[in-house]
């Protein structure tokens, strides 16, 4: 008979670990951006490529740091939700709040326009610096 784990702790989030159980008190159908936040940290991903991109905004008026946009970015692609609408839904998710270094009381995440405005920050040439950077 296989031995069941009741409890998993993850410790990725940067001031309070995630301890996750299996006795379904809360079910969450993305519950697979945990696994993707620490396959994130063992490769790098997304810290690589938030430093490759630009960001000419204004730091006194930035809420949401380039790596915490490319997470929440990857992570809702990766999870299904391709399209930049998604974000103004899935900004106040627990657990994304969570992958992307955030307590789940803290404020959302980045907002659909937000997330657009980075996508857009990028021309031709900068994505091709980061795809050679990245190979």
């Amino acid at each position: 008979m296989a031995e069941c784990i009741a409890q998993l702790a993850l410790n990725f989030h940067p001031s309070a670990p995630i301890t996750l159980t299996f006795d379904a008190p809360q079910i969450s159908s993305d519950g697979g951006a945990l696994l993707l936040r620490q396959v994130d940290d063992r490769l790098g991903l997304s810290e690589r490529l938030a430093a490759l991109l630009p960001d000419a905004r204004d730091p006194r008026k930035v809420r949401h740091d380039r790596r915490e946009q490319v997470r929440q970015r990857l992570y809702q692609i990766a999870l299904g939700y391709p399209d930049c609408n998604d974000a103004d839904r899935l900004r106040h998710d627990p657990i994304l709040k969570n992958v992307c270094a955030r307590s789940p009381q803290a404020h959302g995440l980045s907002s659909q326009p937000t997330l657009s405005r980075l996508e857009n920050a990028v021309d031709i040439r900068g994505l091709r610096a980061v795809v050679c950077e990245i190979e």
